[in-house]
C-alpha cells in the first residue's frame, strides 16, 4: 500500500468516525452554508453536511502534506447533490465508510459535476 493511499485512508477513518451529519437547515436555518471547518482535535465530534466533511478531510489531507486536493461536486446515484474530496483518484465521502476510488463510486452511479482548483479562491471547472 502506498503512503499516499495509508494517509488518506487514515484521514477518512478520523473524520468519519467524529462527523456526525447533519443538515445546514437543521443546523444554522439555511438550505446550504460553507464554512471553513474547526480545527480537528481527537475525540471531538463534528457536526455538519457533506461540505463540512470535504473540507474537514481536506484540512487534515493538508496538514499531512498533500496539496493536490481537490472538492468535487456531483450527484449521487438517488440525483442528490453531493461534495466529496479528491485526490488522485481517490475520493474521502461522508457517505462511504471507507476510502473509494472515482471510478468505484461512477459505477454506483455517482455524476461529476465539478471541480476545484488545488488552491482556495481558484476557479471551478466542469468534469465531463
Amino acid at each position: 500500500m502506498s503512503k499516499l493511499v495509508e494517509t488518506l485512508e487514515s484521514v477518512h477513518e478520523k473524520v468519519f468516525e467524529s462527523f456526525r451529519y447533519v443538515t445546514d437547515k437543521k443546523q444554522y436555518g439555511q438550505e446550504e452554508k460553507w464554512s471553513m471547518p474547526p480545527e480537528f482535535r481527537e475525540r471531538m465530534v463534528f457536526k455538519g453536511d457533506c461540505d463540512d466533511f470535504a473540507m474537514m478531510c481536506r484540512q487534515l489531507v493538508r496538514k499531512a502534506g498533500i496539496n493536490n486536493s481537490r472538492l468535487l461536486a456531483c450527484n449521487t446515484e438517488d440525483g442528490e447533490g453531493h461534495l466529496v474530496l479528491e485526490v488522485e483518484g481517490y475520493v474521502l465521502d461522508n457517505r462511504s465508510t471507507k476510502l473509494e476510488t472515482k471510478d468505484t463510486l461512477t459505477k454506483k452511479g455517482y455524476k461529476w459535476l465539478g471541480i476545484s482548483g488545488y488552491n482556495p479562491g481558484d476557479p471551478w471547472t466542469g468534469v465531463n
